[in-house]
């Protein structure tokens, strides 16, 4: 376990840099399709899914496309 986590302590700011490099590199436009399709996945019949969570993401985004129009 302690081989692990010292692997991870090296790895991950690696994976993280690459994460940030790739996000900060994506268009507007790319941005909000991924987001319409992460979104579109989310089906009501799926067990163990009430719906609250699309519900406080649909919140977000409404309070951040109100920021924008600001």
């Amino acid at each position: 376990m302690r081989q692990w986590v010292d692997h991870w302590k090296v790895v991950g700011p690696i994976l993280e840099a690459e994460r940030w490099a790739r996000l900060l590199a994506t268009s507007e436009d790319d941005l909000r399709r991924q987001s319409l399709d992460l979104l579109a996945l989310w089906q009501p019949g799926v067990a163990g899914d009430d719906g609250e969570a699309i519900v406080l993401q649909q919140r977000a985004f409404a309070l951040l496309r109100g920021r924008d129009r600001a």
